[in-house]
């Protein structure tokens, strides 16, 4: 008992400044309720090691995750956009403020361009490295809409998709707060999405909820791309739950899943 009274003292210590701020009080709450309940629940989520020698086992090469899907010339975001790179690498260095990694940045470059989606969903933005692949890869009139709850710290706020340049700014619609809540109301509303990638919430729970979700918001035919499925089992248990295929793609360290509807 005394060591989950720590643990979660350490997470209210954490998300003290989320409470700070009116707009954020109630994400401090609801993140605090999410931690406790992982506490003391029990999760059905596989061995991890298992899981990383499923992932490696079943993953395919980019090449051949293009050809199975007819890019028979896949582009190279870095060589493409290298001035953008050249300079979203440079604010990132300056910012001496750790923000997580990049997407695989490469597929999301090449499917946007050839799926060419009019409605696309990111979940995490951060510093924003997805957010700018996917500005400059979808098409002129398609609407790109992310979700961010910037980390819980005094500064974090202003750095939220600082990759981006001036110019880019108002490409996309930025929407606040808990990825669940968002995910909701998109189905409440019948608001649709040809492709989603899905960074947010890791946790298997929060993975097994905004899962579910997302497939009913998800367009026939459309994509969803998951990073870091090796976490934890809910990216496979969601895609025998659908009975779809699916594909594994690795990423220096990290697998991606990725799923046509």
């Amino acid at each position: 008992m005394i060591y989950f009274l720590i643990k979660i003292f350490k997470k209210i210590k954490v998300y003290f400044f989320y409470f700070l701020k009116n707009e954020s009080r109630g994400f401090f709450f609801i993140l605090i309720k999410r931690k406790i309940f992982k506490l003391f629940c029990i999760s059905k989520s596989y061995d991890s090691k298992q899981l990383l020698k499923l992932c490696d086992k079943e993953k395919i090469t980019d090449n051949i995750f293009y050809k199975k899907i007819k890019i028979f010339k896949p582009k190279n975001f870095f060589h493409d956009k290298k001035s953008y790179y050249i300079s979203a690498r440079s604010r990132e260095r300056s910012l001496n403020y750790k923000m997580g990694g990049m997407a695989h940045l490469n597929l999301i470059y090449n499917l946007v361009k050839y799926l060419k989606p009019k409605d696309i969903l990111e979940t995490g933005v951060a510093f924003g490295w997805s957010t700018l692949v996917f500005i400059l890869s979808k098409p002129k009139h398609s609407n790109l809409t992310s979700i961010d709850l910037s980390y819980p710290t005094k500064s974090s706020d202003k750095f939220v998709a600082m990759a981006l340049p001036p110019n880019l700014k108002n490409e996309f619609k930025l929407l606040r707060g808990i990825d669940y809540n968002h995910l909701k109301l998109f189905n409440k509303k019948e608001k649709y999405f040809d492709f989603i990638h899905y960074d947010s919430d890791k946790s298997y729970d929060g993975r097994k909820k905004n899962y579910d979700l997302i497939w009913k918001i998800l367009k026939k035919n459309g994509c969803f791309i998951s990073d870091d499925i090796s976490d934890n089992s809910a990216f496979y248990e969601f895609v025998k739950l659908k009975k779809t295929n699916y594909h594994i793609l690795k990423i220096g360290s990290k697998y991606v899943g990725v799923v046509f509807k």
